[in-house]
Order: structure tokens, then sequence, then C-alpha cells
């Protein structure tokens, strides 16, 4: 009972720049403005690399770089650097979309030791570090480590930049899909709530495809309670958002008009049910354009 992942937002996981040191005996810190910034401008260009290569989907080529990446700021930077941590997460990262848990959750832990060392328990990038962790533990099925690394990520973030921060609505929804899985579905309702009440208030944020992801998420959890006539609107709402704005022959949809159809069934009304489930198969078996 989920929109499908392309309309899933998810909260960034690699970070190509970061400054600012507070460790003594730094070896950034020692080094001469022209140095200083000739040497972070080969690292940024191996992280720039990394990741236009990650976005290229061509992984094993990004793998290459994001190790030059970590290699290099151990040798100019540091082992305890920032820019270490940021070259660790990013493998991490890569590491993690193969499926090599156990390696990502390696990089992930040794980035986070770093960043809560030199930039304080309370900074954004422990956040990030902490909801990378989270996302493998979450893979692995360890659902009470990655609620605990979610919560204090979100607590941070809510601190640092505000409850209304996208990134920390997105740090919340990750928290809510942890809830949901753990079957915690108050808590999960309560984070769904928060977040479209907090669009609600804002013109500018409502109606956009990630409200309508909150709006689907929230009548989800309504769903698994067997609160069918509470999901139904929610659900309905939410079709009628995203047929504005991703339009209504986009195959992003099929996901909502089945979750309509079921809850229609639930309900016992099966030609409602019939008419959604019919929509939803056009929509299947349409050839792309």
């Amino acid at each position: 009972m989920k929109l499908s992942k392309s309309l899933v937002s998810l909260f960034l996981l690699l970070v190509l720049t970061l400054s600012g040191c507070a460790k003594q005996n730094c070896l950034e810190c020692a080094m001469a403005p022209e140095e200083l910034k000739a040497k972070d401008a080969v690292f940024k260009d191996l992280n720039k690399k990394t990741l236009e290569l990650y976005q290229q989907g061509k992984i094993k080529d990004a793998l290459v770089f994001a190790n030059q990446s970590l290699d290099y700021s151990k040798k100019t930077f540091g082992s305890e650097s920032p820019k270490t941590a940021t070259a660790l997460n990013n493998l991490g990262e890569l590491y993690r979309i193969q499926g090599k848990l156990s390696d990502a959750e390696q990089c992930y832990k040794k980035s986070l030791a770093i960043r809560e060392k030199v930039l304080g328990k309370n900074n954004v990038q422990v956040a990030l570090s902490q909801n990378n962790l989270a996302s493998v533990y979450f893979a692995e099925k360890r659902f009470d480590k990655a609620e605990a690394l979610y919560k204090d990520s979100v607590e941070v973030l809510n601190a640092t930049l505000g409850k209304d921060d996208l990134n920390t609505e997105i740090m919340k929804r990750n928290l809510a899909e942890v809830y949901k899985v753990e079957k915690k579905f108050l808590e999960a309702e309560t984070i769904y709530k928060e977040i479209i009440t907090g669009r609600d208030s804002k013109k500018d944020k409502k109606d956009d495809v990630s409200y309508a992801k909150a709006l689907n998420d929230l009548a989800a959890i309504y769903y698994l309670q067997g609160k069918y006539q509470e999901c139904l609107p929610l659900f309905t709402k939410t079709l009628s958002i995203l047929e504005t704005k991703i339009g209504v022959n986009s195959p992003d949809l099929i996901v909502v008009l089945d979750n309509i159809a079921q809850a229609y069934k639930k309900t016992g009304d099966n030609a409602k049910a019939l008419t959604y489930t019919e929509r939803a198969k056009g929509l299947r078996n349409k050839k792309p354009a």
C-alpha cells in the first residue's frame, strides 16, 4: 500500500562537500590557504565524478572514484577528517544499493563515528549518517536499531533545520515506515498527520507529489487497521493530486488505483472496485509513447 518508487522522496545519501573541523592537529587546518584550496578541489572533483556515475547507474565505475576519494582524503586530510567521513558515506551508499549491506554498514558506522567526534552529535551531517546507517538496518529487518537511529536523526533535524524543513519531513517519513512494519500504527499515523497538517498550513507546500505521498501513506495506515471508510477519501485525494501533477495516463497512478480498488472491495462495493481495477489494468497494458 504505497506509491511506486519513482514517487518516493528519499533522504539525500551522497554529500559532496563538508567543511569545518574542530579536531586538534588537523592536517587540513595546518595547510596554507592555497594548498588547501588546490587539494580540496581534487577531493571535490573525485566526489563529483562519483555522483555523476552514481546518477547514471554506473555503480562499478562510481566505486572506483569513491575508493579513490577515500584514499585521497585519508592521505591528504587525515583518517578522522570530515571529508573522510563524506568519502566513507558515499562509498557506503554504493555498497548499499548493490546489496552489500555488511560493507555499507561498516562504512556508515565509520562515517558516523568521525562526524560525531569532530562535529558533535547535534549536527545535520551526523543526522544524515544516522539515516544512512538506519537504512541498512531497515533492509536487514533490524527494525529496533533502525527506529532508534531515525528517532535520533529526527530530533537533530527538528532542532537544526526546523520541523517544516523538507529533509526533516523525509526523515520523519523514514521513521514512520519503520513504525508501519513494526505495526506501531498509532505512532506512524501521528507522524503522517503532523506532516499533512504542516502542509495544509502553507499553500506553497500543498497539492504536490510529496504531499500526495503523505496522504497515501496515512491512508495505508488506516487500511492496515481495517479503517476502510477513513482511508478511501485520502486515497481518492491522492489520485486527484497525482492526476493533476503527473497526468491521468501516468503508470505511477497504478498503485493508487489498486489501493482504492482494494479498499472498495473491503467495504463490499465491488462495482466501484472493478472501475478502479479496470483503469489500473488499462494503464498496465498501455504501451509507452
